[in-house]
């Protein structure tokens, strides 16, 4: 009875503890807003100090500090002053972990429509259109600095997880690789990197083109991906020996998702191959829990959905595709390789 009874205790702090998350999120959302990080630097400041430096209430930050400083944020020294710790220097801009942007987009993007979850089931809308007024897509359009901090992030979290994609990819008779929809470039960037003989095309809107821009060129691969501007559901005007949609068809329902592999269909050549990267749902949510709240984050946000590989197998079945590959990464992606019927 006891040993029972522990085991609810346990699942219940748990639980606690996730419900509770919200104020994590929300001391370093406001830490990294301020730029905090940043000013603090290496060194260690009083409170009275860096508040007059970021013009802030000395006893409000005291306590704001002493709150990074529980959550290993910062660290509070014996002459009462507060430093970064090695937690906080991840904040920094620059940082490579990126999670200054994960923190805005966090909260600036997704956090009221998850919070509205509700009106998403009752519905069958994405939340986020029902907070916003609009798209995601359209959203980040109108908030052109909001869309380019979204690019930007995930450019360099592409990036950062490409290699379990490029070892599993076969590009030894392959002169042209095109990247389809992934318009922050950091696929179709480590791509080229990686295989001196190929050269690249990124395709997506015009204005997410644009942050795609500058950080190919940071890279050194600008002069060997082509940029060129569309929209996939309308057409894909791109020739290639390799096409990529990476984490592309989740971000849509299945009539976008049928649009978009007919006009990827349309424009390959004969032989061409189109590879589809997704994380796969598993048949339980235990197997793959995170592939699930990638489900829901879609669901929430823009109306897509995570996709099972029979599920997958389906929509292929309607484009004049067939699925001839599939190969599992190490970062928990599955790469569906396509050849045309």
């Amino acid at each position: 009875m006891t040993e029972g009874c522990d085991e609810q205790g346990s699942f219940e702090e748990r639980l606690r503890l996730q419900i509770e998350a919200y104020h994590a999120s929300a001391l370093v959302y406001a830490a990294v807003k301020l730029g905090l990080p940043d000013r603090m630097g290496t060194r260690a400041w009083t409170a009275e100090h860096l508040a007059e430096e970021l013009v802030l209430s000395p006893p409000h930050l005291f306590r704001f500090l002493r709150g990074l400083c529980a959550l290993g944020v910062c660290e509070e020294l014996p002459d009462k002053t507060f430093a970064l710790a090695r937690a906080g220097h991840s904040l920094q801009s620059g940082a490579p972990s990126h999670l200054a942007e994960k923190v805005l987009i966090v909260v600036e993007q997704y956090w009221q429509p998850w919070a509205n979850l509700v009106s998403c089931l009752q519905t069958g809308s994405p939340a986020f259109e029902q907070v916003f007024g609009m798209t995601v897509w359209e959203w980040r359009g109108l908030h052109r600095e909001q869309g380019d901090i979204f690019n930007s992030y995930l450019a360099k979290e592409t990036l950062a997880q490409a290699e379990g994609i490029i070892d599993a990819l076969d590009v030894c008779d392959i002169c042209t690789v095109a990247d389809i929809g992934d318009g922050g470039g950091g696929l179709i960037a480590a791509v080229v990197r990686a295989n001196p003989h190929v050269d690249g095309v990124l395709f997506d809107r015009p204005q997410t083109l644009e942050t795609a821009k500058p950080f190919l060129q940071s890279l050194g691969v600008a002069e060997r991906v082509q940029c060129v501007g569309g929209d996939f559901l309308s057409a894909v005007p791109v020739k290639a020996d390799l096409y990529l949609l990476k984490s592309v068809l989740q971000q849509w329902g299945d009539a976008e998702s049928l649009a978009i592999l007919r006009n990827c269909r349309s424009a390959m050549p004969e032989a061409a191959r189109l590879l589809i990267i997704e994380r796969l749902l598993p048949k339980r949510a235990v197997e793959d829990p995170a592939a699930v709240i990638v489900d829901l984050h879609m669901m929430t946000i823009s109306g897509g959905r995570g996709r099972s590989l029979e599920q997958l197998e389906r929509l292929l079945s309607q484009t004049g595709l067939a699925m001839s590959k599939v190969t599992p990464t190490r970062s928990g992606l599955t790469i569906i390789e396509t050849v045309r019927r």
